[in-house]
């Protein structure tokens, strides 16, 4: 076989070639770098590979893994469901709702705009809203809801926020995309034979764009978990696990920085796969 029929033979697998390097080099190397760094002592200033299981050992007998992983885990669970309560009535508005494909273009091509600025400008503008002389405590003193200012930065309320407005469009969009595969036939059919409207929403419009709602939750969960610059800024103090990984590492205790990440890692990944079992994402690469 000659190299132009090898080409033939295997040409729809070659887009698949720089993914998979990329892949290598940013995902599997490191990965097989931090796993045996996790088993391994450290004498300052020395990494000693010799196998323990000392690291894992004394942070799960921690005192304090039980609320990190509490705080962790809840924030970037809440987070979904924040982003799901306003992205899914958006994304239903979206594609049910608005018939003019161009203002449908015209709208997600707006949703993309912020992304267009950097995001510590993005993100330092929230001071002039959720700040005591912003917005929002300008309005609840003014119209009498409250009599002084809140304190609404450097607080969970204000890192919610912060996450809901950043990775908002990563819940909106795969929804989107999976009530766009929807059927129409299937809403006219249930329409003429007099189902109620919350049951024609419920049993097809909502079971058929679960895929997309899966995804959703797993793009904003796995965002939101990984993400230890914008506790440090606006958490008010709430220690996470990406935090204590950072400062782990920061202080150059690989072993047990390495065993904190494989122990996200591997809880991440238990959810995912849940995740992925309950949503049967794969309808979503299905054509129509």
């Amino acid at each position: 076989m000659n190299l132009q029929e090898i080409l033939a033979k295997y040409s729809k697998y070659l887009l698949l070639v720089p993914g998979l390097i990329i892949s290598l080099f940013v995902v599997i190397i490191p990965l097989a770098i931090l796993i045996p760094i996790s088993f391994y002592k450290y004498r300052f200033p020395y990494l000693i590979p010799e196998f323990t299981l000392d690291n894992y050992i004394k942070y799960l007998l921690s005192e304090r893994t039980g609320t990190i992983l509490l705080n962790t885990f809840g924030l970037s669970t809440l987070t979904c469901l924040v982003c799901f309560a306003v992205g899914y009535p958006f994304a239903y508005t979206l594609a049910f709702k608005i018939k003019s494909p161009k203002v449908r273009t015209y709208i997600t091509s707006l949703l993309m705009v912020p992304f267009l600025i950097d995001w510590s400008i993005r993100t330092v503008a929230w001071i002039s809203i959720l700040g005591e002389r912003g917005l929002v405590n300008y309005f609840l003193i003014t119209t009498g809801l409250s009599s002084t200012p809140q304190k609404l930065l450097f607080s969970p309320i204000a890192l919610i926020i912060i996450w809901l407005q950043t990775y908002t469009l990563f819940m909106i969009f795969p929804i989107y995309l999976a009530m766009q595969r929807i059927y129409p036939d299937y809403i006219w059919s249930a329409q003429l034979l007099r189902a109620p409207p919350h049951r024609v929403h419920y049993e097809i419009i909502f079971k058929l764009s679960k895929p997309g709602i899966v995804t959703g939750f797993i793009f904003v969960f796995v965002s939101t978990l990984g993400d230890f610059v914008t506790p440090s800024l606006w958490a008010g103090g709430i220690q996470t696990l990406g935090l204590s990984i950072a400062s782990y590492a920061g202080n150059y205790l690989w072993p047990q920085a390495a065993a904190m990440s494989s122990i996200m890692l591997i809880i991440t990944l238990a959810a995912l796969i849940i995740l992925i079992k309950v949503g049967g994402i794969k309808k979503l690469v299905y054509e129509r």
